[in-house]
């Protein structure tokens, strides 16, 4: 490494851990651990939101997919991500204000029963270690191509660095962290555009190259059969199910809107990030295409991104691009570990264990996120045989996000869905879901088979059980147009 990349490096690494130590004088209980008090202002929930999706799946694995399939892939930045999130800022995030809730999981027990509370965050918790594996790798492979280090090593410095501030500073050192973290991306991403631009003869050279040498690689929607993201796919099973259900009802996404000073500062900030989303898809896109024009010669897709900051930049822009793939990567494990205590903390072991030590919170969540950290760097090691990296955390989605979905769609609009229909359906979903995988159905017709099976349960079974008439619907749930009317 260049002295001048080596020294940025360095003095970022030593920033964040220094952010990180500062804001852990702020943290005097797990409601400042987990929610950061609910002192944060809309542009820096928005610039985290940002921060947190851009992770191991967006800047790594996306580069690598759109070095395998081309702009499609901008697909799931769009239509994935847009007009969810648009739905999430105006309908959700109020509901879950409403409802004075810490997670997804406990809105989910407040509509159905603890039983559900407890499902849902077992499940998210154990995919929230997946994720946190994957962003490990993904970190390690990058510093194994840009430094040459083994990828122990990079698994083991990445895993301590993001621990110390995030066991310190909790969801505060987490946004602030990302905040940062997401404009050093924007910087890094828009010199790579321009710079290799340079390299390919100018926007022309790089577009006939392109265009000669990879033209289904200009395809904005695959074919129907293609193998992996056939446009049927893609609207039904992105745009309708996983998009909303990672938007809407994602732990790790949503929780800094809960920790926001004020509801309008949570909607707002989601809102700001789905304004910065527009330009994502030239950040994470366009280094996979390069390397393609580039003829890099990489082992895997998803060294793409690192062969581009290699082969490309110079001294001092490299290291700062270096730092962007590793803050889009870190940004993903804080956010994880974070959201995944909170829901181990609160949502299991306050169920669990009726009696627990509430007082005790704020340390068993530090002890947490240190022990989900080992878990994850031990796991890390195995994502080099699942593949694509993007495939992957979509593949693991598509299990579950479906179900959830349903509960939370169904639960949030009718008054119909029982606490025994939540159940059955979360659990039977899951399995239908894992089925069809196992017989080899793409994960996006998995995602919506799975969706539309698990509304069919929800209505049919609550049909046939009992409704909880104590439950407060004023507060869990959106009264329908038609009783408003009656009402007045």
């Amino acid at each position: 490494m260049h002295p001048l990349d080596l020294a940025i490096v360095i003095g970022y690494l030593l920033l964040i851990i220094f952010v990180g130590i500062r804001l852990s004088s702020r943290v005097k209980t797990e409601h400042d651990f987990f929610l950061a008090g609910r002192s944060l202002t809309f542009w820096v929930i928005g610039l985290s939101i940002i921060g947190t999706n851009i992770g191991a799946g967006s800047y790594i694995g996306a580069s690598g997919n759109a070095y395998q399939v081309g702009i499609a892939q901008a697909n799931f930045e769009w239509i994935g991500a847009i007009p969810a999130m648009i739905l999430a800022a105006l309908v959700f995030i109020p509901l879950y204000w409403k409802a004075s809730v810490y997670s997804i999981p406990e809105y989910l027990g407040m509509r159905y029963n603890q039983t559900v509370r407890v499902t849902a965050a077992l499940i998210t918790s154990i995919v929230a270690i997946f994720a946190i594996a994957v962003a490990l790798w993904a970190i390690a492979i990058t510093l194994q191509i840009y430094l040459g280090w083994p990828t122990w090593l990079g698994i083991l410095v990445t895993g301590t660095i993001v621990g110390a501030y995030s066991v310190v500073g909790g969801l505060a050192a987490v946004a602030f962290t990302d905040s940062l973290q997401v404009v050093i991306m924007f910087v890094g991403g828009l010199v790579i555009v321009a710079l290799g631009i340079s390299e390919t003869d100018g926007f022309e050279g790089f577009a006939l190259t392109l265009t000669e040498e990879n033209p289904n690689h200009l395809q904005a929607y695959l074919p129907a059969d293609h193998e992996t993201f056939p446009w049927p796919g893609v609207i039904l099973g992105l745009g309708i199910v996983l998009s909303p259900a990672y938007w809407c009802a994602g732990q790790a996404i949503l929780q800094r809107s809960l920790g926001a000073r004020s509801q309008w500062d949570a909607s707002a900030g989601m809102m700001f990030a789905a304004l910065a989303k527009t330009f994502v898809p030239l950040l994470v896109v366009f280094p996979g295409l390069l390397a393609l024009v580039m003829h890099a010669e990489i082992e895997y897709p998803d060294q793409a991104m690192a062969w581009v900051i290699k082969e490309v930049l110079p001294p001092g822009i490299s290291g700062l691009m270096f730092i962007a793939i590793i803050a889009a990567l870190q940004s993903t494990i804080d956010s994880s570990i974070n959201s995944t205590s909170l829901l181990i903390t609160r949502d299991i072991r306050h169920v669990l264990f009726k009696q627990a030590d509430r007082s005790k919170d704020l340390i068993i969540g530090r002890y947490l996120t240190v022990l989900l950290l080992l878990i994850a760097m031990t796991t890390a090691p195995m994502i080099a045989d699942v593949g694509g990296i993007y495939q992957f955390i979509q593949t693991v989605l598509s299990l579950f996000q479906g179900p959830m979905l349903a509960l939370l769609l169904l639960g949030a609009f009718t008054r119909r869905p029982t606490a025994s229909g939540g159940l059955w359906t979360l659990v039977s979903g899951v399995l239908v879901a894992a089925v069809l995988l196992a017989v080899g159905l793409n994960m996006l017709y998995v995602a919506f088979t799975g969706f539309v099976y698990s509304l069919a349960a929800l209505w049919l079974i609550s049909g046939f059980t009992r409704v909880d008439e104590s439950m407060d619907y004023e507060k869990l749930t959106y009264t329908p147009w038609w009783q408003s009317r009656e009402a007045k």
